[in-house]
C-alpha cells in the first residue's frame, strides 16, 4: 500500500464509505482496507467510523488548546 493509498482511505472513512467502495476507489483488496482500518482505529460501519473518528479529532483539538497551567 503506498502513502497516497492510506492517506484516500482516511478521507474515505472520514466521508463515511465502506470497506468495499474503499477498495474499489483505492485498487486495494476489501480485506486490505479492513485490516488497515482496524490497525488505525477506524473499524466499523462506514457512518458510524466517521462519526467516532471526528469526536475524537475534535477532542484532540478541544485539548491542544488548553494552556499548560
Amino acid at each position: 500500500m503506498t502513502d497516497l493509498q492510506a492517506e484516500q482511505i482516511v478521507i474515505l472513512r472520514m466521508q463515511g464509505k465502506g470497506y468495499k467502495s474503499i477498495a474499489s476507489a483505492t485498487g486495494l483488496s476489501r480485506d486490505i482496507v479492513r485490516n488497515y482500518c482496524k490497525t488505525k482505529g477506524m473499524e466499523g460501519y462506514g457512518e458510524v467510523a466517521a462519526l467516532n473518528m471526528q469526536k475524537r479529532l475534535t477532542a484532540r483539538v478541544t485539548l491542544e488548546k488548553i494552556p499548560d497551567t
